[in-house]
C-alpha cells in the first residue's frame, strides 16, 4: 500500500472515530464506529499484502480466513445480541491478551481477542441503533470527548509527515481506532452494580492466574516467548518474569491497576470474610508483581493507592504523604536497586532510558511545533544518534515521546486529555468521597454496604493515576486499552451519578 493511501486511510478513519466519540444519536456512533474500523482494518490488510507472500501467492488460504473470521464476528455478535451484558464482560476480559503474530516485515504482539469483540460489539450495537432509530446514547462529560477526538485526529493528521508512516499507520489501524471504539462500546453500557461486581471478579480472578503463571516461570526458572528477555536474564542475578505477557512492564502494569482497584474495595468492606478473600488475592498478585521487577509499577502502585486512601481518608494528608513515599521509593531503587554491580548510574539504573529521554528532548528541540511526525521517534532517534534501523522504539517516557513525534501541538493535545480525564473522574466527588469531605454514609447504599458505582468510581480515579505514572516511567498512553476502559466506564458512572 502507498504511504498516500495509508496517510488518507489514518485521516479518515481519525476522523470516523471521533465522530462516533461525539455523536449524541446511538446510530450515528455505530455507524461510524464501523465505517473506522473497516478502514483500519482495510490499512492493515493493505500492508500485509505488500509484505506477506502467502497473502498474495494463496488466495484461496486469504479467502479462507476472510471467511473464517467474518463467521467469528457474526457468530460473537449474534451472541452479543441474544446476551448484552456479554459484550462489557468479554471486553474488559480480553484486555490484558497478546498474541504474538508477524504484521509486515515485523513481529508484533496483538491484542486479537480483543480486537474479535470489539469488532463483533461494533457490529451489534449497529444492528441495535438500527432498531433503536435516532434514540440518544447516554451523555458522558464533553469536555473529555472533545480532547480524546481531538488527539486522534492530530496524530491521524500528523502521519502525514513521519518518518515512518507505516508505524504511524499500525499506531492508528491497531491502537488508537478499535479503543477509541470501544470507548464508545463501554460508554453505552448500564454499568449496573452487577455488572460492575462480574467485572471486578473477571479481573481479579486474571490477575492471580497471571501472578500465579508468573511465580510458576519464577519457580521453574523459564519464560514464554520473549527472547530478549531471555538473554537479559542471563546477564543479571535476578530473574524476571512475563507471565502471560511479552514485556513484565506491561505484565507489572496491569497487576498494580488491579491492586489498586482491590484495595479501593477493602477500604470500604465491612465483612470479615470479604476482607480476608481480598487479602488473600492482594497477597498472591503482589507476590507475581515482585518476580515481574517493574519498578515503574511499583511506583504506579503507590500513587494510585495514595489517591484511593486520599478519597477514602484524607485527600489533603494523602497529598502531602505520597511524594514523601515517593521519593523515599525512587531513593531505594538508585542506591540500593541495583541490580548488578555495574549499575551505579542513572542511566544504568533506569536501563539507558535517560540517554533515551535526552535523545527525545533533542528532537522536540530540533522541531518543536509539530514534531518529526507520529510514530517517527525510532527512525528519527537513530538517525539523530547515527544509530542502525530498529536499535531503539520509544523514549519509555510518553511525554517525552509525544514531544519529539508530534511537538507542542501534540502535547496540548495529551495534557487536554489528562485533565479532561482528571476533571471527568473527579466530578461530583465531594458529595462521594470522605476524603473530600463527604460524609462518611454518602457512598453506602439504602443497605448501609458501599454503593458499587460510587466505589466504582473511586477505584476507577485510583486505577487512572496509577496508569498516568505509569506511562510517564514506561510509555504507551492512548495506545494501551486499560487507558480507554477505565475512562469509558469511569466518565460513564460519573455522568449517571450526576443525573
Amino acid at each position: 500500500m502507498s504511504e498516500v493511501l495509508q496517510v488518507c486511510g489514518c485521516v479518515a478513519s481519525a476522523a470516523l472515530v471521533a465522530s462516533a466519540l461525539l455523536g449524541r444519536p446511538r446510530r450515528l456512533r455505530a455507524g461510524a464506529v464501523v465505517a473506522a474500523l473497516s478502514i483500519a482494518v482495510a490499512l492493515v490488510v493493505g500492508e500485509a499484502w505488500d509484505d506477506v507472500e502467502p497473502l498474495r501467492d494463496r488466495p484461496l488460504l486469504f479467502g479462507s480466513a476472510v471467511a473464517f473470521g467474518v463467521a467469528a464476528l457474526g457468530g460473537l455478535a449474534a451472541v452479543i445480541r441474544r446476551m448484552p451484558l456479554a459484550l462489557p464482560l468479554l471486553l474488559v476480559a480480553a484486555l490484558p491478551f497478546r498474541v504474538p503474530i508477524g504484521v509486515g516485515t515485523e513481529d508484533a504482539n496483538l491484542l486479537l481477542p480483543l480486537y474479535l469483540v470489539i469488532g463483533a460489539g461494533a457490529i451489534a450495537a449497529a444492528l441495535a441503533a438500527r432498531e433503536a432509530g435516532g434514540e440518544r446514547g447516554r451523555s458522558e462529560p464533553r469536555p473529555l470527548l472533545w480532547a480524546l477526538a481531538a488527539a486522534v485526529v492530530l496524530y491521524g493528521a500528523q502521519s502525514a509527515y513521519s518518518e515512518d508512516i507505516g508505524f504511524a499507520a499500525r499506531n492508528v489501524s491497531f491502537f488508537l481506532v478499535p479503543f477509541a471504539a470501544m470507548f464508545v462500546l463501554l460508554s453505552d453500557v448500564d454499568w449496573t452494580p452487577r455488572l460492575l461486581g462480574l467485572s471486578f471478579a473477571v479481573i481479579a480472578g486474571e490477575a492471580v492466574l497471571f501472578s500465579v503463571v508468573g511465580i510458576g516461570q519464577a519457580i521453574a526458572g523459564d519464560i514464554f516467548w520473549n527472547p530478549a528477555l531471555e538473554l537479559s536474564n542471563d546477564f543479571h542475578f535476578y530473574f524476571r518474569v512475563n507471565s502471560l505477557f511479552w514485556d513484565p512492564n506491561i505484565y507489572g502494569r496491569y497487576l498494580a491497576l488491579v491492586v489498586v482497584i482491590v484495595a479501593a474495595a477493602v477500604l470500604w468492606a465491612r465483612d470479615a470474610r470479604a476482607v480476608a478473600i481480598a487479602a488473600a488475592v492482594l497477597a498472591a498478585i503482589l507476590v507475581g508483581m515482585v518476580f515481574g521487577f517493574s519498578q515503574t509499577s511499583f511506583i504506579a502502585l503507590l500513587v494510585g493507592v495514595g489517591v484511593v486512601c486520599g478519597l477514602r481518608y484524607s485527600a489533603i494528608w494523602a497529598a502531602a504523604a505520597t511524594p514523601a513515599v515517593l521519593v523515599l521509593a525512587f531513593g531505594a531503587v538508585v542506591f540500593l536497586g541495583g541490580t548488578s554491580e555495574a549499575e551505579d548510574s542513572a542511566e544504568e539504573v533506569s536501563s539507558g532510558r535517560s540517554t533515551l529521554i535526552e535523545g527525545g528532548v533533542d528532537l522536540f528541540t530540533s522541531r518543536p511545533l509539530g514534531g518529526h511526525g507520529s510514530a517517527s521517534f525510532s527512525d528519527a532517534f537513530n538517525e539523530q544518534e547515527g544509530l542502525g534501523p530498529n536499535q531503539t522504539t520509544i523514549s519509555h517516557n510518553e511525554t517525552v515521546t509525544v514531544a519529539a513525534e508530534q511537538g507542542v501541538a501534540g502535547l496540548v493535545a495529551y495534557a487536554a486529555v489528562i485533565v479532561t480525564a482528571i476533571m471527568a473522574l473527579l466530578a461530583g466527588m465531594r458529595g462521594v468521597a470522605p476524603g473530600f469531605g463527604a460524609p462518611a454514609s454518602a457512598i453506602t447504599d439504602p443497605r448501609g454496604s458501599p454503593g458499587a458505582q460510587r466505589l466504582a468510581r473511586i477505584a476507577l480515579e485510583g486505577a487512572f493515576a496509577a496508569m498516568l505514572v505509569h506511562t510517564v516511567g514506561y510509555g504507551a498512553f492512548l495506545t494501551d486499552p486499560l487507558t480507554w476502559a477505565i475512562l469509558a466506564i469511569g466518565a460513564a458512572l460519573a455522568a449517571r451519578d450526576a443525573t
